[in-house]
């Protein structure tokens, strides 16, 4: 039986969801465990940049990746695969440009026998090994499910639709040809998403999968009031996000993304943005199943989108990276085009960026989401904000520990205190993976000498000494 929601009742229910996250009491979902590594926080590299070695000898550092995989189509059987229009199957969509049709233009005139031919051949050929473990995103981008998000340029496939709906009826009037075509156009492109994803799940059951930008909650009128900007997903928009629940339930992972816009530059508005993109994404991978949550990974550029010779700085990493992190998503993917690599100078800048800036900051993150889950969870689960609207991150205390780069690698060097590891356990609690038992320690004074590490054999020790 379908439940349908109105407004003000689905409003209700995510009030009720986000007043329950700030309880520090509340039972979360249950996290599904990493995907093929031992982290409660993965750091993913998704971007062809091994170009630069092979046009300029650059060999750019991602050693501190859990999973690196390049987006160029000879690139198979990687951990992650990323599938773009041109790479699975027969995708229906119009250029804007030319405003040609390719493979029917809209869902409602594809063929889908010859897509699911095709979409299985491809999904065997970028996936050749049927027990390896990875992620795969779908990026279709030419359209949107939800017929009134096809706004700006996509309108043109609801006057394809409209079109195509007075074809099929000569009889209709005006006046109700939009609603038909709306129908018509939503069933399609539903059934076409979920045929493909049950494709890929049904071939390769190992990986996660999910669409790339989905869930996007469309929060981006910081430009519009940048001093009253709070980063909240407008509520017809989650309204619409829960009009997808049969995404949702199809998929097996969630792949918001996270980009910046220079407007967002090194500030709190940064934050907020990144913040409710991934607490809806939180509240989405619950929406079928609430007692086991979809995984959720993120995308990030290292670029701004709007100025993309321009790196990250260090707070715009915190505002991404250290808001995913703390928020309880389960890892992060860094993607680039091959305008990365178009020239030696950016090569350089890239892995500049990448040794000063990036690595020093995963190696933050990474082992105090580490040592967090190590004291909170007994390593079988990962830590998430008590109170998800606040400034409180997954950090180590620089004061006590150290990261500094030496040679070609890092050394941390230092140990966390008392006061650290009561930082954990006041501001953190222990979001535990399905089919293991966590229990938080009643005296943190208690726990014994511990390691935890990280890519490169990068640790940071807890001794008995230190506190």
């Amino acid at each position: 039986m379908e439940v349908r929601l109105n407004l003000h009742t689905s409003v209700l229910l995510r009030t009720l969801f986000l007043l329950a996250l700030t309880n520090s009491s509340c039972q979360v979902a249950k996290l599904r465990a990493p995907v093929g590594v031992h982290s409660p926080f993965v750091a993913i590299w998704n971007s062809p940049t091994e170009l630069c070695m092979k046009k300029y000898r650059i060999p750019i550092d991602v050693s501190l990746f859990e999973i690196v995989g390049s987006t160029l189509p000879s690139a198979t059987s990687q951990n992650i695969t990323l599938f773009y229009t041109d790479r699975l199957g027969y995708y229906p969509y119009i250029d804007t440009a030319t405003a040609i049709s390719y493979n029917g233009g809209i869902p409602q005139m594809s063929n889908m026998e010859k897509h699911l031919k095709k979409a299985r051949e491809d999904i065997l050929h970028y996936i050749s090994s049927a027990t390896q473990k990875g992620l795969a995103i779908i990026d279709w981008e030419d359209w949107r499910p939800t017929w009134i998000r096809n706004w700006a340029s996509k309108a043109i496939y609801k006057e394809h639709s409209i079109d195509f709906a007075q074809q099929k009826d000569l009889t209709l009037g005006q006046h109700n040809v939009e609603s038909i075509a709306r129908l018509q156009f939503e069933s399609a492109a539903k059934r076409f998403m979920l045929n493909t994803l049950k494709l890929g799940k049904q071939l390769r059951p190992n990986y996660l999968w999910g669409f790339y930008l989905f869930p996007n909650c469309q929060n981006y009128d910081y430009k519009q009031n940048p001093r009253s900007y709070t980063g909240r997903c407008p509520d017809i928009e989650m309204l619409r996000n829960d009009k997808l629940r049969w995404l949702w339930k199809e998929s097996t992972a969630l792949f918001p993304n996270m980009y910046l816009e220079t407007a967002l530059k090194s500030s709190q508005l940064g934050a907020m943005y990144t913040r409710h993109r991934i607490q809806e994404a939180r509240r989405l991978s619950t929406l079928s199943n609430a007692f086991n949550a979809l995984p959720i990974y993120v995308y990030s550029r290292p670029v701004f989108t709007d100025y993309p010779e321009k790196f990250l700085t260090q707070p715009d990493l915190v505002n991404t990276i250290g808001e995913s992190a703390a928020l309880g998503a389960n890892g992060f993917i860094v993607w680039g085009s091959v305008n990365l690599t178009r020239s030696m100078n950016m090569c350089m800048s890239l892995n500049t960026f990448i040794i000063n800036t990036l690595n020093p900051y995963i190696i933050n993150v990474s082992l105090s989401a580490k040592l967090c889950s190590a004291v909170l969870c007994q390593n079988n689960g990962a830590c998430i904000r008590k109170e998800w609207n606040k400034n409180t991150y997954l950090h180590l205390n620089g004061t006590n520990i150290v990261i500094a780069q030496s040679k070609r690698t890092y050394k941390v060097s230092g140990s966390p205190s008392l006061e650290d590891l009561k930082y954990y356990s006041e501001n953190f609690i222990c979001n535990c993976y399905a089919g293991h038992k966590c229990k938080e320690p009643t005296d943190l004074q208690k726990l014994g000498p511990m390691i935890v590490c990280m890519q490169q054999n990068i640790c940071i020790k807890l001794n008995k000494r230190s506190y």
